[in-house]
C-alpha cells in the first residue's frame, strides 16, 4: 500500500500538470481577507502589519504577504513571532511545545503541518498565556485559521515525500491521499497515509560512580554505541460533517494509526573499571521489536446557537495498546555470557468529554464548561535471563475539571480577560504481584489565569499570569523494570506528583519588532534520577523523582521580521536562564548556565513562483533542569521551491538539512556520587523532496476540538 500510495502521489500530479496551462495567478485580497479596520492598523509605510496583538495572543497576518510562498505551514511557523524550530520540532520561546489547533480542530499527527501549504493560512495566533478554557498542563497554544473558501463537490490533495541520509543509505518515502465531497452543508472526508522512516544514532557514552566519603572513584564506565530505528506504518481517517445551517453543525470522524513493522537494533561495546583498574569487557548486541502497536481514536461534536448562547460538545474514545519484545546478547571477556529476554505489554482505554457554553455579558463574552477523562492502562513486563523482578499492574487515572472565563473590551485598544479552572485528579495504581505497593491519591487544584492587553503610544502591550500543572506521563508511572544492559535498568515511579507551574508574561510589540518576557516558578518539577543499586557491583537504577527545590526560570526574546523587496527574513534571539540548586550526597550543586537560542530565517522569492531559502538554528551550551547541554547544537539548512498550475496548485521543494553535521547533542548529568555523560551524533543530514498538488480546495468545515488531550498525550500514539 505504501509503494501504491506514494507513486500515485507522483503520477496523478504530474498528470495534472500536463493537462493544464502553467499560468501565472495574481493574488486578489478580498475584504473578508484584509478586514477594514486592520488596514487602519498599518505601520509601516507601504507594507500591512504582519503581525499584532488581539488580548492575549500575538496574531500573524499570512494571505497577502511573503509569509504565504514558504513552503508548508511547519516550515512558515518557525518565521512567526514567539515560534523556534529545536530539531525536528517546533517550540514557542520559553514555553515548550504547544498544542496546535486548525480551524478550531485539534491536530495530533504533526506531520500534517507539513502537508498544509502556507498559501492556505489566512493568520496564526500565538498564545504564551491560554486561559481556562484549556487543559492546566497547556503551556502555549497555536491556532491556525485557513483562507475561506466555497468550492462545492469533489477535491482531493496528494502528498509525497522522500528522504535521503547523506550519512547511510537509508532512504525514506512517504505517500498520503486525501478526498473530500461536499453538497449542501455536508462533508465527506477521508484520508490514508503510509510511512516509513529510519534513523541512526552513534554514541559515546559513560557513567561514573565516586565515593560518598572521599569522592574516589570506585566503578567506571566507558563505551560506545550504534543504534539503529525503522518503523513502517499506516494512519487513515473519515468522518462526516454536517452544517445544518448557520447556526448548527455536528460531525463525527475516526482515526486508526498502526507501525506495521518496528524495530531497534543497538550494539553497545563497554569497559568496566573497578577503582581504575579494569575487570571487564562486555559486547551487547540488542534487537527490540513491536507486535503492530496501533491506536484508535473516535471524535464526535455539536456546535450551535441557541439564541445568544454558543454550545460546543466534545466527546472522544481512545484505544491503543502495544507488545514490545526485546532480546539481548551479552560476551564478555571474562566468560559470564548471557542471553536476556523480555516482554511488555500496555493497553490503554480513555473517554473524555467536553462541554462549553458562551454567553455576550455586558462588552464581552462569558464561557463556562466541564471537561472529564477517565482512564485505565493495564502494564506488564517478564524478563528471563535476569534476577529482575516481573511486574504485573493496573493504572486507573481520572480527571473533572470545571471552568469559567470573562473576556471583555474595555476600549478600542484594551482588552482584559479572567479565567479559573478547578481540576479534581483521581489516580490508583494497583500492583497485581505486590499489593503491598497499591497506591491510591487525589488532588484538588485551583488554576487562575487573568491577562490585559492595551496600547502606550505606539507600542501594543499585553500582560498575563496563569497557573498550570504539568502530570506525569503513563511511562514515567509504570513501575515495569526494563532491562537496559548489565549496568543500567529503568524504572518508572508510581509515587510521582504533578509539578505546580506559576508564570507571568509580558509580550511589547513595536512595528516589526517583538519583545517578551516571562518569569515562572516550578514546585514538585519531575525529573530524571538515578541511584546505584545496593548489593551490586555499580549497577544503576535510572527513575524519575520530583524535586525537592524549586525550579525558577527566566526567558527573554525578540524577533524582527518584515519584508526588502525580495528579501524576507525574520530573525529571533532568546535567552532561557533557570535558578536551581540540588543538595547530593556529596555536596550541593548548582544549574545555572543560561540559553541562548539565535534562529534565522531567510528566503528569497524571485519570479515565477520560484523560492530560495537559507535558515539556521543555534543552541548553546546550558544547564536544563540537571542536566548540562555540554556542546554547541547549530544546523543549517538550505531549500529551493518551485510552485505549477493555476493558483500554484503543484508545488515541488528539495531541501538539504544539516549542512555542515553539526546539529549534535552531547549531555552531563550530575547525581551527586553517580553522573553520566554522551556525545550523540545525530542522523539529520539529509535531502528532502516533496511534492504536493491541491484539485478544488475546500476549507475543512470539521469543528470538533477534541475532548481529554491531556490524557491521550501521556498515553502516546503510534502515530508518526
Amino acid at each position: 500500500m505504501k509503494t501504491l500510495i506514494l507513486l500515485a502521489t507522483m503520477s496523478v500530479a504530474v498528470m495534472v500538470a500536463n493537462a493544464q496551462n502553467d499560468t501565472t495567478s495574481t493574488y486578489v485580497m478580498s475584504l473578508d481577507t484584509i478586514g477594514v479596520q486592520e488596514l487602519q492598523e498599518a505601520v509601516v509605510k507601504g507594507h500591512l502589519p504582519q503581525t499584532k496583538m488581539k488580548g492575549d495572543a500575538m496574531v500573524t497576518r499570512i494571505a497577502g504577504t511573503p509569509l504565504e510562498k514558504v513552503g508548508t505551514v511547519h516550515d512558515m511557523l518557525r518565521r512567526v513571532p514567539g515560534i523556534i524550530q529545536k530539531g525536528d520540532g517546533l517550540e514557542v520561546v520559553g514555553r515548550g511545545a504547544p498544542v496546535y489547533y486548525v480551524n478550531g480542530r485539534r491536530i495530533y499527527d504533526m506531520d500534517e503541518l507539513k502537508r498544509l501549504m502556507s498559501d492556505e493560512v489566512s493568520h496564526v495566533e500565538v498564545i504564551t498565556n491560554p486561559g481556562a478554557m484549556y487543559d492546566a498542563t497547556v503551556t502555549a497554544v497555536v491556532r491556525i485559521r485557513t483562507v475561506r473558501r466555497k468550492a462545492e463537490g469533489l477535491s482531493f490533495n496528494l502528498f509525497g515525500k522522500t528522504e535521503q541520509s547523506l550519512r547511510t543509505d537509508g532512504n525514506d518515502p512517504e505517500g498520503m491521499v486525501g478526498i473530500n465531497y461536499r453538497i449542501k452543508g455536508l462533508d465527506i472526508f477521508a484520508s490514508a497515509k503510509e510511512w516509513k522512516y529510519s534513523t541512526c544514532q552513534w554514541s559515546n557514552l559513560g557513567q561514573v560512580t565516586t565515593s560518598v566519603k572521599d569522592a574516589s572513584e570506585l566503578y567506571r564506565y566507558e563505551g560506545d554505541m550504534d543504534s539503529r530505528w525503522r518503523g513502517i506504518g499506516t494512519h487513515v481517517n473519515g468522518g462526516l460533517n454536517w452544517q445544518i445551517n448557520d447556526r448548527h453543525s455536528l460531525g463525527a470522524k475516526v482515526d486508526y494509526a498502526v507501525t506495521t513493522n518496528s524495530d531497534t537494533r543497538e550494539r553497545l561495546v563497554m569497559d568496566k573499571f573497578d577503582r581504575t583498574v579494569k575487570v571487564e569487557n562486555i559486547d551487547t548486541e540488542m534487537e527490540k521489536w513491536s507486535e503492530k502497536p496501533d491506536n484508535v481514536q473516535l471524535n464526535a461534536y455539536y456546535n450551535g446557537n441557541v439564541g445568544k448562547l454558543n454550545i460546543d460538545f466534545n466527546t472522544d474514545m481512545f484505544f491503543s495498546k502495544d507488545n514490545e519484545h526485546q532480546f539481548s546478547k551479552e560476551t564478555t571477556d571474562n566468560n559470564t555470557d548471557r542471553d536476556i529476554e523480555a516482554v511488555s505489554t500496555s493497553k490503554n482505554n480513555m473517554i473524555a468529554t467536553k462541554l462549553v457554553l458562551s454567553y455576550p455579558v455586558w462588552r464581552g463574552n462569558l464561557s463556562v464548561g466541564t471537561e472529564e477523562s477517565f482512564v485505565n492502562r493495564d502494564n506488564s513486563n517478564f524478563t528471563h535471563g535476569t534476577d529482575l523482578k516481573d511486574s504485573q499492574s493496573e493504572v486507573t487515572d481520572n480527571t473533572c475539571a470545571a471552568f469559567v472565563q470573562y473576556g471583555c473590551g474595555l476600549s478600542q485598544n484594551t482588552q482584559f480577560s479572567l479565567g479559573l479552572r478547578y481540576e479534581h485528579a483521581y489516580f490508583y495504581f494497583n500492583d497485581h504481584l505486590n499489593p503491598a505497593k497499591n497506591l491510591c491519591r487525589s488532588y484538588d487544584n485551583l488554576f487562575p489565569s487573568a491577562s490585559l492587553s492595551t496600547v502606550a503610544g505606539k507600542v501594543r502591550l499585553s500582560l498575563g499570569y496563569s497557573s498550570r500543572t504539568q502530570r506525569p506521563s503513563f511511562w514515567q508511572l509504570n513501575d515495569n523494570l526494563n532491562y537496559h544492559n548489565r549496568y543500567v535498568v529503568q524504572q518508572g515511579n508510581p509515587k510521582l506528583k504533578p509539578s505546580i507551574e506559576h508564570n507571568l508574561s509580558l509580550t511589547a510589540m513595536y512595528s516589526f519588532l517583538t519583545f517578551g518576557a516571562s518569569f515562572s516558578h516550578f514546585s514538585d518539577l519531575v525529573v530524571n534520577w538515578s541511584e546505584g543499586i545496593e548489593g551490586t557491583d555499580g549497577m544503576v537504577l535510572v527513575s524519575f523523582k520530583n524535586l525537592d527545590s524549586p525550579q525558577r526560570q527566566l526567558n527573554v526574546f525578540a524577533t524582527a521580521g518584515r519584508t526588502w523587496g525580495c528579501y524576507t527574513p525574520s530573525w529571533t534571539l532568546a535567552v532561557v536562564k533557570q535558578w536551581l540548586t540540588l543538595d547530593f550526597d556529596t555536596g550541593r550543586f548548582s544549574f545555572n548556565k543560561p540559553l541562548w537560542v539565535f534562529n534565522a530565517s531567510n528566503a528569497f522569492r524571485a519570479r515565477h513562483s520560484w523560492q530560495f531559502e537559507l535558515n539556521s538554528e543555534f543552541h548553546s551550551k546550558a544547564n536544563y533542569s540537571n542536566v548540562e547541554l555540554t556542546t554547541n547544537y547549530w544546523m543549517l539548512t538550505a531549500a529551493i521551491q518551485k510552485s505549477f498550475l493555476k493558483n500554484d496548485a503543484l508545488t515541488l521543494r528539495l531541501s538539504w538539512q544539516d549542512i555542515f553535521r553539526k546539529a549534535n547533542e552531547s549531555v552531563f548529568v550530575n547525581y551527586g556520587s553517580y553522573s553520566i555523560h554522551q556525545s550523540n551524533t545525530m542522523d539529520y543530514n539529509r535531502l528532502i523532496l516533496t511534492l504536493r498538488y491541491n484539485f478544488n480546495p475546500v476549507r475543512s468545515k470539521y469543528k470538533g476540538t477534541g475532548a481529554g488531550q491531556d490524557a491521550i498525550s501521556r498515553i502516546g500514539s503510534a502515530k508518526h
